[in-house]
């Protein structure tokens, strides 16, 4: 098991419930079922039997909803959606992995749902509301009556659930939703016997519903549930669920009879609430959440909190956040739980647990905490790394009919990936990079990001490292001519070589101490050949040789990630930028953190800004139709690439049939998440 024995070892959760491992996959909307809330045929059946045939012990299906509400959801409040839920728990159980359904409800964080008040434990106005508008909306409270009617909706979900085949429900009183509004002094203003005042008032609920589901469902169908361990509350005077509150809770849910307590966190404040626990702090951690980063970085933000609560208890406790085999299997030993939640790790690599167990580590596609996934919010998943999320039989690597002599040209990460899914099918391959190592512009994006909080490296490892495990023939330090491509006369040729980055014609533009992407690539490329691109980010923040005062030219997500990182270094930036959008592409957990940390940190952002000259010590742009001068040591052109299709026009004219993919078709796809995904489509659905 390569060291990770606790993690890989069985836990009895009930007589009749063992799961075989420590890893659970815990629930998370994918937004992959039917337009209708219906699971038949879904694609997101494919994604949860990648996950249990990957090997983790059970599946939670996130975001069951028990009440009719908008939104693409996994629907339980009618029978008609009963079929479709058998074909996925019978998807699941082929692969000796427990399904468990999450029974959900928005509540006050229904906001983005509907028109109307959300309804809540009480009613909060909108002055008082712990996320300003317009995440927040002011909600109203529900009547004792009204309570009970969705207690019995509820109870009807589980039972529907059980009738498909699931093994249990995970009663959803987290995030900020409907049952989490009973358990949450931020929302619990009640002064009923629902009321926040004690803990048998505010887990009444909570113990209606176990009876009740109890007694509808048998003895033997498993029910646990999920609640914040804590919740950080800016806005409010941090007058959240404290560890003390969460731990009172939880031992109140043990003696009412809940069989596991999966423990996550939240957040409300000015930004998104949505993000916690992920929590992204970039640029920079709020001032709120400094006090919290020894964990973050640590083991964990949420681990603390889980604990708490575990050294309280005898039921299972699940702990979740940033969570990798390593942290996992240490949780465990140092008693921080029993099970270890993992979320966008499985999307990442739905065999992770077998990886694992097969000490195949150095194969696991990992999360980088890129955001991707919700970038937006409410759309079907994608995901950086796994270019197949939701797409799991679409996208499978099958067999090809026919055997194929395949030319992968340039070898950054669209150009590994198709390599290797081609060689995967079964297609002979060669991948050749004109410079002496793959990985493309993966170590300068990772020198440039850090690791603190979305992490590049990783890609290039595994991209890499798979590279190396497969039959593809690599071919470094060699420039494909058509002359190459006649002499090796491949059946189909993959362009992936990156496309010239855009260079505004205007004067000054090939003066000294005017640094493109290209250009910067080329300085780093010595010092990246002996250091690591975390090293090097550090140590560029006592030495860059660029002079003090920047300027930008290009707000997308090139030139605001390059802003960002230049205040960092402890320069003085300009930011010019031709429009509003601030940040193109940046996922959006990332980007809402953008504009307010560039007030803060007094990067000078210019909107409707074009460069018209470039002096000496000087760039002259017009803003809003007038002249401006902006002083600078150094200008730095940070605009995406275009398309250059001179080479592949040169081999179609030959006949030679011919794929762009990745950086080659420039934009857009020379996002990583763009790139990868490329390659996956064009090894599958092309040949």
């Amino acid at each position: 098991m390569g060291g990770f024995e606790k993690l890989m070892s069985p836990l009895e959760i009930t007589p009749k419930i063992v799961f075989k491992n420590r890893i659970m996959k815990t629930g998370q909307s994918t937004f992959r079922w039917n337009d209708d809330g219906t699971a038949d045929g879904s694609a997101a059946i494919g994604l949860y039997e990648s996950i249990a045939a990957g090997g983790a012990a059970a599946v939670v299906i996130g975001g069951v909803m028990w009440d009719d509400m908008p939104g693409r959801y996994c629907n339980v409040w009618d029978d008609k959606f009963i079929p479709g839920l058998t074909e996925l728990a019978e998807a699941v159980h082929r692969h000796d992995s427990y399904i468990i359904g999450q029974l959900h409800h928005g509540g006050p964080s229904a906001a983005v749902l509907g028109e109307g008040r959300p309804f809540s434990s009480s009613t909060i106005e909108t002055e008082d509301l712990p996320i300003p508008e317009p995440e927040g909306r002011a909600t109203r409270g529900l009547s004792v009556e009204e309570i009970h009617e969705k207690e019995k909706l509820i109870v009807a979900g589980a039972v529907r659930m059980k009738k498909a085949g699931f093994d249990g429900v995970e009663v959803h009183a987290a995030h900020g939703y409907l049952l989490n509004s009973f358990l949450s002094p931020i929302w619990n203003k009640r002064d009923d016997e629902y009321a926040f005042e004690n803990v048998a008032n505010r887990t009444r609920v909570m113990a209606e519903l176990y009876q009740m589901i109890r007694q509808a469902c048998g003895p033997d169908f498993l029910i646990g549930t999920r609640i914040n361990g804590i919740e950080f509350s800016p806005l409010t005077g941090n007058n959240g669920i404290t560890p003390e509150m969460a731990r009172e809770t939880a031992i109140a849910l043990e003696m009412i009879g809940y069989q596991y307590i999966s423990v996550t966190g939240y957040g409300y404040g000015e930004l998104p609430f949505r993000f916690i626990p992920d929590y992204f702090p970039y640029p920079d951690p709020e001032s709120h959440m400094r006090p919290y980063m020894k964990d973050y970085e640590g083991m964990g933000l949420l681990l603390p909190a889980a604990k708490y609560i575990r050294d309280a208890v005898e039921l299972p406790v699940v702990c979740v956040g940033r969570m990798d085999e390593a942290k996992g299997e240490r949780a465990l030993e140092e008693g921080y739980a029993d099970i270890i939640g993992f979320g966008r790790y499985l999307w990442a690599d739905p065999e992770f647990p077998n990886k694992v167990k097969e000490g195949r580590t150095d194969e696991i596609r990992r999360c980088n905490r890129c955001g991707s996934c919700q970038d937006p919010l409410v759309s079907p998943r994608i995901c950086r790394v796994n270019p197949a999320l939701g797409r799991e039989r679409e996208l499978e690597l099958k067999p090809a009919e026919t055997k194929k002599k395949v030319m992968v040209i340039g070898g950054g990460p669209a150009g590994m990936q198709a390599a290797i899914d081609a060689a995967a099918r079964g297609h002979d391959v060669d991948l050749y990079e004109r410079s002496g190592e793959l990985g493309g512009r993966l170590k300068l994006a990772s020198m440039i990001k850090g690791n603190k909080v979305e992490d590049i490296m990783p890609i290039y490892d595994y991209l890499t490292t798979m590279v190396g495990k497969s039959n593809v023939r690599v071919h470094l330090n060699e420039e494909v001519t058509p002359e190459l491509v006649c002499r090796e006369s491949p059946d189909v040729v993959m362009l992936a070589n990156s496309s010239p980055y855009l260079i505004p014609d205007i004067p000054g533009i090939d003066a000294g101490k005017v640094y493109t992407i290209p250009g910067l690539s080329k300085l780093a490329k010595l010092p990246l050949k002996f250091f690591s691109p975390e090293f090097i980010n550090k140590a560029s923040r006592h030495f860059m040789p660029v002079g003090k005062r920047i300027v930008v030219l290009g707000a997308g997500a090139e030139g605001a990630q390059c802003a960002t990182f230049m205040a960092h270094c402890g320069k003085d930036v300009t930011l010019l930028a031709e429009d509003d959008d601030i940040g193109g592409l940046v996922p959006v957990p990332y980007k809402v953190r953008l504009e307010p940390w560039f007030e803060e940190n007094g990067v000078d952002v210019v909107r409707n800004a074009t460069c018209k000259e470039i002096r000496k010590g000087l760039v002259i742009a017009e803003v809003d139709g007038e002249e401006r001068s902006f002083s600078c040591d150094s200008v730095l052109v940070m605009l995406p690439e275009k398309r250059d299709a001179a080479f592949y026009d040169e081999l179609k004219d030959m006949g030679v049939e011919v794929m762009e993919i990745g950086s080659t078709l420039g934009g857009d796809n020379a996002f990583v998440k763009h790139a990868i995904i490329d390659a996956r489509e064009a090894a599958c659905l092309v040949f």
